[in-house]
């Protein structure tokens, strides 16, 4: 019995409830009380607050005992309770997949090399000078004493080369330390499911892993994400074992198809920004405030699902090419025997099968597409607030 269950009220489930009921609970909860979704209610912010508070609490088991034995005043995080706003773009956006697939880092790299160019795709002038103290040609030229800005500024600085380099070996060494990590967690699950097929368990590894996918198909693009890691571990596991059983002849085929693949997905990548660009172009044409209130929902839904299209996108290319190399770490590790080698193969195969058979209900469904269409108003408000603050208007 516990002595409080205002927090449990508040998301709707039983005192008893499992955090996986906690988490679905709080997602549904969040979703419903919303402040962008109720623009005229003047405590929408206050009940989505309590929502996240709720859920702050139940969902850190220190606090949820701390909470049911003594209640709301003795379970107070140490640093306080987060920003309702913060705390719902953090808790499902993507935290859970840093085990199999560490951080995206491709947008906020894409972010901050683009700080270098205007808004038309031109690099900004440069604060660097020229040896007669000059600034530095930028790409514009002079005719007559006017810069000829018809022609395009097609040319970096030196300044901004050398800072596109840096950003570059930041990203390499990034991704490289990431690729060991997660190459050491991976090798990690597939012995525990080794071992649980040698000691006859493999019904406890199951139900640890089928619990780890009801909570990760939560995550911002979850369902997404299983299935790209599946669909990467089962090519390069089976390209590995045909590789042993043909004496390594089929890497020639199997390197191409998997060049083909990089080909392809860069080029969706292509396409995917073209057409946000040209549905960018259109949208610019549209006031909204002409626009009745249904029209302007509708308006707004579609500039949510170009970004998601486009970020989606650029982050699943980036994870291809990680995942692939963790992969080729775990599978081409020399001071482990072919023999296990292939039983790692076998292993991933088997976990790529229990990602892909993963399934959202129709519910589920509908709730992940408004809930990834929030988070990215959320991250355009943070964004928006940021650039306020450097620019002193906050």
């Amino acid at each position: 019995m516990v002595k409080d269950t205002e927090y449990y009220d508040i998301l709707g489930v039983e005192p008893d409830a499992t955090p996986t009921e906690i988490k679905k609970a709080y997602r549904r909860k969040a979703m419903q009380t919303h402040p962008d979704k109720h623009p005229d209610d003047p405590d929408a912010q206050a009940k989505f607050q309590a929502v996240g508070e709720a859920y702050q609490v139940l969902s850190d088991p220190g606090l949820r005992s701390r909470y049911d034995e003594f209640g709301k005043d003795d379970a107070v995080p140490k640093q306080g309770f987060e920003d309702a706003g913060e705390y719902f773009t953090a808790i499902f956006g993507g935290d859970g997949f840093k085990d199999w697939i560490g951080e995206f880092s491709l947008i906020k790299e894409f972010t901050d090399a683009s700080e270098m160019f205007d808004e038309n795709g031109n690099p900004k002038e440069s604060n660097e000078k020229d040896s007669a103290g000059n600034p530095a040609d930028s790409g514009m030229v002079k005719h007559d004493g006017k810069a000829a800005s018809n022609r395009k500024a097609d040319k970096l600085t030196k300044e901004q080369r050398s800072r596109m380099m840096e950003l570059e070996k930041k990203r390499r060494e990034e991704m490289a330390k990431q690729v060991d990590e997660l190459a050491s967690k991976l090798t990690t699950k597939l012995d525990e499911y080794l071992i649980a097929v040698k000691e006859n368990h493999l019904d406890q590894f199951n139900r640890k892993l089928d619990q780890e996918i009801e909570d990760l198909k939560l995550e911002s693009f979850g369902l997404e994400l299983l299935y790209l890691i599946a669909k990467v571990y089962k090519t390069k596991a089976n390209n590995f074992i045909i590789s042993k059983k043909t004496y390594g002849f089929s890497k020639i085929f199997t390197g191409t198809r998997e060049n083909a693949r990089t080909v392809k997905s860069a080029y969706n990548l292509l396409s995917t920004g073209i057409e946000t660009q040209k549905a960018m172009e259109e949208m610019n044409k549209v006031n909204p405030e002409e626009l009745d209130q249904y029209e302007r929902a509708k308006f707004e839904n579609m500039i949510a699902g170009k970004a998601l299209g486009m970020m989606w996108e650029m982050s699943k290319f980036e994870l291809q090419q990680k995942l692939k190399e963790i992969c080729n770490k775990v599978l081409q590790d020399k001071n482990v025997s072919s023999k296990v080698r292939i039983a790692k193969a076998k292993a991933m195969l088997y976990i790529a099968e229990k990602f892909a058979s993963a399934k959202r209900s129709p519910e589920e469904a509908e709730e992940a597409r408004v809930f990834e269409e929030l988070i990215l108003g959320e991250k355009e408000k943070e964004k928006q607030k940021k650039a306020k603050h450097k620019i002193g208007v906050i």
